[in-house]
């Protein structure tokens, strides 16, 4: 299918997946023990005597103090590792169960759970009453700054953060109007990325803000949730026009939408080939100014068009 997710909505035969406008295409080692001294520096050789401050490596000393501390430090690290995702947290919140998860993935974890919550450690039953850790991440950035946490868990914390900066400046230029950066949030709570959980509701309510604001790929992907019934109810009159103005801006998601509807008679309208060979052929020969289909997405439209040209 279209899509890169493997669930159907509706009865139609080759209805189209869901998600097919959007295709992204996220400590190791451990610390050397400490070396015991070797003895036989501290003893004075036989035929010539040290001065004191010859009689201790000093160097070697220091080495050995560093990587206690350095020891101490990936300890300290380690209390601070979420369990769920194994990661160093970039919004840390204590549990009940004591233990400090990323946020993200514990309301996750807790949304998901069948019966009674449990703590993701212990498998206790437990209260889903959620404290900010912010001591937390700030000791967890001053570790990453001075360096005393590296390698690939440092390296995956960086990247969440920039990903919590790309976000926040994002949904500020949302919230200013902008369109594209509507779209790219909707994006986000549907594929559950940049640190956002995964949530079709906040999705569907910033695609349908995009739309308002004319904006093609907004207003494709606020049609295909219409159409599916994905994050709200299923309409299929407000979804065919909206999928129909994006594929007029010249959106591929529209024009997919579009040729499927005519080519199986969906969505409330009627089966015409000659609409459906007209939409499909612009996705399939990327006549469409606007691309936001994945490549599923683009090999199921030319699937359709080849079955068109056999009638």
């Amino acid at each position: 299918g279209a899509s890169t997710q493997k669930g159907r909505h509706g009865q139609l035969e080759g209805q189209p997946g869901l998600n097919i406008s959007r295709n992204f295409d996220v400590f190791r080692g451990s610390l050397t023990q400490e070396q015991a001294l070797d003895q036989t520096d501290l003893m004075p050789p036989k035929r010539k005597a040290r001065k004191p401050a010859d009689a201790i490596d000093l160097t070697e000393m220091a080495s050995s103090q560093e990587k206690k501390q350095r020891v101490a430090l990936t300890t300290i690290a380690k209390e601070f590792i979420c369990p769920i995702t194994q990661e160093l947290p970039i919004s840390p919140v204590t549990a009940e169960d004591g233990k400090v998860y990323e946020e993200t993935a514990i309301r996750e974890w807790f949304s998901k759970k069948d019966g009674a919550p449990t703590s993701p450690s212990t498998g206790a039953v437990i209260g889903t009453k959620l404290f900010p850790a912010p001591q937390a991440r700030n000791t967890i950035e001053a570790l990453i700054q001075s360096g005393a946490i590296a390698g690939e868990i440092a390296e995956a914390w960086k990247q969440k953060l920039e990903d919590e900066k790309e976000v926040k400046e994002t949904r500020a230029e949302a919230e200013g109007g902008d369109g594209e950066a509507m779209y790219m949030l909707g994006a986000w709570y549907r594929e559950g990325v940049n640190g956002l959980a995964k949530d079709d509701v906040q999705a569907r309510a910033w695609y349908e803000r995009s739309a308002a604001a004319r904006h093609p790929k907004g207003m494709a992907a606020f049609g295909e949730l219409l159409l599916l019934g994905i994050g709200g109810p299923e309409d299929n009159v407000f979804g065919v026009m909206n999928v129909t103005a994006a594929a007029e801006l010249g959106s591929d998601v529209g024009a997919y939408f579009l040729g499927y509807a005519f080519f199986r008679g969906a969505y409330g309208l009627p089966k015409d080939s000659i609409r459906a060979r007209f939409w499909l052929t612009k996705v399939v020969n990327g006549e469409c100014e606007v691309k936001h289909l994945n490549e599923a997405g683009r090999a199921e439209a030319a699937a359709w068009l080849r079955a068109l040209q056999d009638e």
